[in-house]
């Protein structure tokens, strides 16, 4: 009698895990480093956070950790004190403060942001939304947008920026 238990325990088991759906986000740009190459930033999807390391001796040292919006997939430096995070399930980006660790302005997005580069003149932070096919345009200090361009393509999601900045 145990025996058929414990295989129907076992049974059971392998049913639920093949039942289970893995709904996390796939990161963009999870780390990047900063511009002087000195601090280490790395989104933590599970945790809504945004851990940043200090580098600069060459070994990761936990500087501080920020709580962000749901999914952080994509982190980048637009300066080497501001930090822009996107939030793919809360649609929005977290502005860090990296001196005092805190999110000091939240910039709601269409759905599904993905990632975020900074390019220009004048200076602008482009944010790929992957569901609506459309990248929003933001001006970096006012943080307001500023226009939407359409995508031809499906799910837009990483973005690069040419060498000299300007594209």
């Amino acid at each position: 009698l145990l025996a058929i238990i414990i295989a129907g325990s076992n049974q059971a088991a392998r049913g639920a895990a093949d039942s289970f759906v893995n709904f996390e986000t796939p990161p963009v740009h999870p780390v990047a480093l900063s511009p002087d190459g000195s601090q280490l930033a790395v989104c933590n999807l599970a945790d809504g956070r945004l851990e940043l390391f200090d580098v600069s001796s060459g070994t990761a040292v936990p500087v501080g950790s920020v709580p962000v919006g749901l999914d952080p997939v994509s982190v980048r430096y637009r300066t080497a004190s501001e930090a822009w995070v996107v939030n793919h399930i809360s649609d929005s980006i977290s502005v860090v403060d990296l001196p005092t660790l805190r999110v000091v302005a939240t910039i709601d997005t269409l759905d599904t942001p993905a990632d975020v580069v900074f390019a220009g003149p004048p200076a602008r932070a482009f944010v790929s939304c992957a569901l609506p096919n459309i990248i929003q345009v933001f001006d970096p200090e006012s943080h307001q947008r500023v226009t939407n361009l359409v995508v031809e393509a499906e799910r837009p999601r990483a973005l690069a920026v040419s060498p000299d900045g300007r594209n």
